[in-house]
């Protein structure tokens, strides 16, 4: 009799819970609290009710785990590659040896929505060479086998994105959303297509692929332009002060951008064109290694750029992309130690002569079947070609060349979330300082011998887990 009330007892709880639309964190309370009771009664009478108490403990912890789901959703993502480099300097040499790199890149992936109008994305990442770590000091080696099991070592997980997106109510006709924190900025279209993968990331991966902080407005112009959106983005990329209360002669590196989108139907499933303008003012360099320590403001950069996507025409995905950098230095130069002088995209003091250059990227990808995969790219860019492109997984940062790479590849999927690709990379620099910022790109000679990479290739082998 006093197991029948105690069931219905528990029946009529659950029921009143769900036709008041508890949050499952007040469910949980509730549960708690008949179990609770539920003990109470077994140990005062009998051990009837065993059964029950064990049946409601495994309900609480179904509903405990949804609970914390319900909140923060967590999402995988593996890499594991293996590169093979070759290359040959600008006198024609070659390095005597280079062994195949390995390497590993774990993503934890976390989304949450705190209210219906704002929702939280992050993303922790660890990338590391296999056998690539700190010197173990205690043995007095570079075995990497502490890894991970000790403090001091080096598999660190960072802020690879963390941003909290606040949707505005503008309206019914332009909603606005603001996106606080670190950025999406990295694996940006069109990165996706040789990937097997949605889109991952916000801008044009010829001009941005990194970590960036800053706040960025969205406007959904959805209903005025079907599949259009307009954002204007602020961020620091470069501090020149260490804390709050550091002062510094030098400003610190400010970007402003305009971008806007254009999603469409039409040629294939899903298209997309982008148009962009980036300005980035008080660009800083340092000559002692240690960052705000001797900073100096050597001038600004801007940035324009767009793009054009298809996906699935006929079994074809295609992209095009254009952008033009144009550095602006205002005089200033560090001092590199030996004579050497180096200012933005100069390496001459007093320098003010505004360098631009250019960039085009180009790619197709051949659905053969529902698993296997043909692509080719290829990006070409000129002497004082310049951008955003500092932290790629590309292990030779291809669309950051002065010069030609082009690339081809097999790609197999294994199942939704996994693939395997085959490729191989090749550059051929026409000029020095790819991706670098400072001094003067100069034209490849022999004069530079070993000091220069003329050509570089990279075959490799990828698998990707996305989950």
């Amino acid at each position: 009799m006093i197991k029948k009330i105690i069931l219905s007892s528990v029946a009529a709880t659950l029921l009143a819970t769900t036709s008041n639309a508890l949050t499952l964190e007040e469910k949980v309370n509730e549960l708690e609290q008949q179990v609770n009771e539920l003990t109470k009664i077994k140990i005062k009478n009998s051990n009837d009710f065993s059964e029950e108490i064990e049946d409601l403990d495994e309900r609480l912890g179904t509903v405990e785990t949804r609970s914390f789901t319900d909140k923060i959703q967590l999402g995988l993502g593996m890499r594991v590659e293996a590169n093979n480099f070759e290359t040959t300097y600008a006198d024609g040499s070659k390095p005597a040896n280079e062994d195949i790199v390995y390497r590993t890149k774990l993503n934890i992936n976390m989304k949450a929505k705190i209210a219906d109008n704002l929702k939280f994305t992050g993303r922790l990442s660890s990338y590391k060479n296999w056998g690539d770590s700190n010197t173990d000091v205690n043995a007095y080696s570079n075995i990497d086998s502490r890894q991970g099991r000790t403090p001091d070592n080096t598999s660190s997980m960072f802020a690879e994105r963390a941003y909290l997106d606040w949707i505005f109510n503008g309206g019914d006709i332009i909603p606005v959303t603001m996106t606080l924190g670190r950025q999406p900025s990295s694996d940006g279209p069109s990165y996706q297509i040789k990937e097997g993968m949605s889109r991952k990331g916000t801008y044009d991966a010829l001009a941005f692929d990194g970590a960036a902080d800053g706040v960025v407005l969205t406007a959904n112009l959805n209903k005025v332009l079907e599949g259009t959106s307009a954002r204007i983005a602020y961020g620091v990329p470069s501090n020149t002060s260490d804390n709050g209360s550091a002062t510094s002669t030098v400003k610190d590196t400010k970007v402003i951008g305009i971008f806007a989108d254009k999603e469409f139907e039409g040629i294939g499933n899903t298209n997309l064109f982008q148009i962009y303008h980036v300005m980035a003012k008080d660009f800083n360099a340092d000559s002692s290694g240690q960052a705000g320590a001797n900073d100096i403001n050597v001038g600004d950069f801007d940035l324009s750029g767009l793009m054009f996507e298809v996906s699935n025409m006929n079994n074809f995905d295609f992209f095009a992309h254009y952008a033009k950098s144009t550095a602006k230095p205002n005089g200033n130069s560090i001092d590199m130690g030996r004579g050497l002088t180096t200012g933005l995209l100069t390496s001459t003091a007093n320098d003010i002569e505004e360098k631009s250059g250019n960039a085009t990227w180009i790619g197709l990808r051949y659905n053969a079947t529902k698993t296997w995969s043909l692509g080719a790219e290829w990006n070409k860019g000129s002497k004082n070609w310049f951008s955003f492109t500092y932290s790629p997984n590309d292990p030779i940062n291809k669309l950051a060349t002065r010069g030609t790479a082009t690339e081809v590849y097999v790609s197999k999927k294994i199942n939704k979330n996994s693939n395997i690709r085959l490729g191989m990379v090749n550059i051929d620099y026409d000029y020095t300082g790819s991706g670098m910022h400072l001094g003067t790109p100069m034209e490849m000679s022999s004069m530079f011998g070993t000091a220069v990479v003329k050509e570089k290739t990279n075959t490799y082998i990828t698998f990707n887990v996305l989950f």
